[in-house]
């Protein structure tokens, strides 16, 4: 809103300039006496430029100056005489105040340490101490009075003797520090305009050669009363007011932050006050927010300043031809004042260049363009920074705030763990049920417990049923990313009262998160951390991330048999298959590998039976220096022997086993170490803390959307067999990196996982759950892609079938034979 009203006043000021210039352009042009001759700076009158003469017969002579006022009414479209005029006159003076002043404005430094500023704030020093005081009576009577309602007898004094007495120190040196820091921005100010060359900006004198104020006196205003040069006068007019405004708003902006700086100097003693209420911190921060604000506007308008004097130093970068410039050529925008203009580097001593043509005249539109930005710029650079980045330093202020706390004996900041009963969490079920209620007014958000705020948002989920439903309804789905980018960024919403209502949510939590309120830090660590509070949010989940099954487990639900059997089994069936040199002669023929590296592999294999799957095959690469795709290879052939030949029956006979349990396992253990990465989720373990029915609803409702669900628009999806094929390569590819040993594959598959991930946070879901509910969804994805090539099969045969069936058509009937009706008569 303020900027809006900011540039609302910007445009009136143009819309002041124009309507002066269009008044000026209904001025009649006076053609009757009385007037006055222009006169040289002798005072001879009657005179004309001589340039200007120059030009007119270079011209073709049709134009010339005259002397007298009844020659120039003979013809006044070709005569030009040259009258004194009021207008012009005071024009020049206005433009000489103008120079004087910012020159002024920026060759004099204001006296920061002045007797006179140190006097006023005494006094409110002084008035600063009484309410020190007085505060420190009512903390005194505050823990008198709790230490009787509550009986305690460990009564905690310290917190707030320390606080007043940092109040105390801070109010004492409050001048101090804060006339420091605003000398500081004066040396950064003396240092960008000394250095770039930004006092060189203001050299420019209407009157006279040199700066004195005597040149005030001394301008000679004088207008042509050529009917054919008044657009330019009006023009020439315009551009010089638009010059004196460029300077009063420079020195205006200039004087306005040096006096706001002398009233915050006046104020600061107060800010100890207002810090030790919670009720009042927010208008203390405010006061901090505007003292800086002002405090590097001075830097910035310096450094820009400087930036620009640079640039017109060495010239703008456009593309300008100047050779037109003193010349009948360039002589398109006549001269009609005698107060001259020019952009950066031009010789403006001649009428001859005085913005004659497109040129010259854009160059000194685009110099002052320039100045307005130098000006303006840093305000609007200052106050977008304000606005975008102050909610987060104070969200950020908020959590160190909960941290000290936590370290001098509050409650430490609570690490993911499964929700239950009498978690914050517990009765997230009953409450996601009811109908969110919307809470909007400030009033309203102040008054409403922070888990009420969190349903408002639709970010209430106490399983992983209600996690499915954020990502398959498309309506929640909607609703869920718009208020989680909403409370990231206020600026996005659409109305003026859907951001002043997320702007108040994100105050008010990182209020509560401060006073060390669980539910509010997670929100904020969640949604609106920084980069180290992300790695830091990331790092609490992958700790709750589980290890992938290992190769026994797998096998015993998949045959039925108990897993101590099962390692029975494969420890035998590999330690004699290490053992037996003619079969790993025969494997190493097949694998390119050497019989001692393919009994190496098979040892190692036995070994590592209880190590997850998907690991086991990178670590026995790593172990024997041989490539992964050759230790799966010796797997495969070995799996391929035992399972083909009379070798089960030779182990199980020297192993005391049984020939069709060796040969299950062989069977069952090959697509598992061979193909753990294409089959992740039968490594995926499922999460203690989620039942077998939820893990089932959740399942079941991703069928669900991946038959009758909308098709993600994109343009490399067309038909639901390619979304679900994506779908299942995604799924495979995250579940790979979280349950793979490294660190940081496991942060890039939480980057993969999307905008659930913040919901598992804030609900205070674990890593495993999150596994748990991805095993869930590629599952689903699996069953309906399995359930399309069986329908497509059975379509197919059916189709295959109907081609090769005879149709028994009817034979063609013969035609009746025709009766005769005969009667014979005996």
């Amino acid at each position: 809103m303020k900027k809006a009203l900011l540039t609302l006043a910007l445009f009136l000021l143009a819309g002041f300039f124009i309507g002066n210039n269009f008044v000026l352009a209904q001025e009649t042009v006076p053609l009757e006496q009385p007037y006055l001759l222009c006169s040289d700076e002798n005072g001879t009158r009657g005179v004309c430029l001589p340039e200007l003469s120059a030009i007119y017969e270079q011209q073709g002579g049709k134009e010339k100056c005259v002397y007298s006022y009844e020659e120039f009414k003979k013809n006044p479209a070709n005569n030009h005489l040259w009258i004194e005029d009021e207008n012009v006159i005071a024009q020049g003076q206005a433009n000489e105040r103008a120079r004087q002043f910012i020159s002024w404005i920026m060759s004099h430094s204001a006296i920061d340490n002045h007797p006179v500023l140190y006097q006023i704030w005494g006094t409110t020093r002084n008035t600063a101490f009484f309410f020190t005081i007085l505060s420190a009576a009512l903390f005194g009577l505050a823990i008198i009075i709790g230490q009787r309602t509550s009986f305690a007898t460990d009564v905690k004094v310290w917190p707030s003797i320390t606080k007043i007495l940092l109040g105390l120190l801070y109010i004492s040196f409050s001048a101090t520090v804060i006339v420091i820091v605003v000398q500081l921005s004066e040396i950064f100010m003396k240092f960008f305009v000394e250095n770039l060359g930004g006092n060189d900006l203001f050299n420019i004198y209407f009157a006279g050669g040199i700066s004195q104020e005597s040149n005030y006196v001394k301008v000679i205003g004088c207008r042509d009363l050529n009917i054919h040069v008044q657009e330019a006068a009006r023009t020439e007019l315009w551009i010089l007011k638009a010059t004196n405004l460029s300077y009063y708003l420079m020195g205006g902006a200039l004087l306005v932050r040096k006096i706001i700086l002398w009233f915050l100097l006046f104020a600061s003693p107060f800010l100890a006050i207002l810090m030790f209420f919670n009720s009042l911190k927010n208008v203390g921060w405010t006061w901090v927010r505007v003292f800086f604000q002002w405090v590097f506007y001075g830097p910035l308008l310096a450094l820009f300043l400087g930036a620009t004097a640079t640039i017109w130093k060495l010239g703008i970068p456009f593309l300008f031809d100047f050779s037109r410039a003193n010349s009948a050529a360039g002589y398109v925008y006549p001269t009609a004042i005698t107060i001259l203009y020019g952009g950066p580097g031009q010789r403006i001593g001649s009428a001859a260049n005085n913005g004659n043509y497109v040129d010259t005249f854009v160059q000194y539109v685009i110099s002052l363009l320039m100045l307005w930005t130098v000006t303006i710029f840093p305000w609007f650079l200052l106050r977008t920074f304000a606005d975008y980045c102050c909610d987060g330093i104070n969200a950020i202020k908020n959590m160190m705030l909960a941290n000290l706390n936590n370290l001098r004996g509050g409650q430490p900041a609570p690490s993911p763990v499964a929700p239950s009963q009498t978690a914050s969490f517990g009765v997230a079920r009953e409450i996601t049920s009811e109908v969110a209620r919307k809470i909007e007014t400030t009033e309203e958000i102040k008054k409403s417990r922070t888990e009420e705020i969190v349903q408002s948002l639709n970010l209430r989920a106490g399983n992983l049923t209600q996690i499915a439903n954020f990502e398959t309804n498309k309506t929640t789905n909607q609703t869920v990313n718009k208020n989680i980018n909403y409370l990231k960024n206020p600026s996005q919403a659409e109305t003026a009262n859907e951001r002043l209502r997320y702007m108040n949510l994100r105050s008010e939590l990182a209020t509560r998160a401060a006073t060390a309120d669980p539910i509010a830090r997670q929100v904020l660590n969640s949604f609106m951390y920084s980069r180290p509070h992300a790695l830091e949010q990331k790092q609490s989940i992958m700790k709750t991330l589980p290890r992938a099954n290992a190769i026994t487990h797998i096998i015993s639900i998949k045959i039925k048999i108990p897993k101590e059997k099962i390692e029975l089994v494969s420890s035998s069936m590999f330690n004699y298959g290490a053992a037996n040199h003619d079969l790993t002669t025969l494997i190493a023929a097949k694998t390119a590998l050497i019989p001692e590296k393919v009994s190496e592999v098979l040892t190692l294999f036995s070994q590592n039976l209880k190590e997850p799957a998907p690991q086991i095959a990178e670590k026995i690469a790593s172990q024997t220096k041989i490539e992964r795709e050759k230790v799966i290879n010796v797997i495969k052939e070995f799996s391929d022997a035992v399972t083909d030949t009379k070798l089960a029956e030779e182990i199980a006979a020297k192993q005391n086993l049984e020939a069709a349990d060796v040969k299950k396992v062989a069977a069952a253990q090959k697509p598992v170490l061979t193909e753990a990465d294409k089959n992740i989720e039968d490594v995926t373990p499922v999460s203690p803390q989620v039942t077998i029915d939820e893990y089932e609803q959740v399942k079941k409702m991703w069928v669900e959307h991946y038959e009758k669900g909308e098709i993600p628009p994109a343009e490399n999806l067309k038909t639901r067999a390619e979304w679900v094929d994506q779908d299942i390569v995604l799924i495979t590819n995250t579940l790979n990196k979280l349950l793979s040993e490294d660190k940081n594959l496991q942060e890039q598959a939480l980057d993969e996982v999307g905008f659930i991930l913040p919901i598992f946070l804030v609900n205070n879901l674990s890593g495993e759950q999150l596994v748990t509910y991805l095993k869930a969804k590629i599952e689903a994805a699996k069953e309906v892609k399995s359930l399309g090539l069986k329908e497509k099969e059975i379509a197919d045969r059916l189709e295959e079938q109907s081609e090769k069936v005879e149709v028994n058509r009817p034979k063609k009937k013969e035609a009746a034979k025709t009766m005769e009706m005969k009667r014979e008569i005996s």
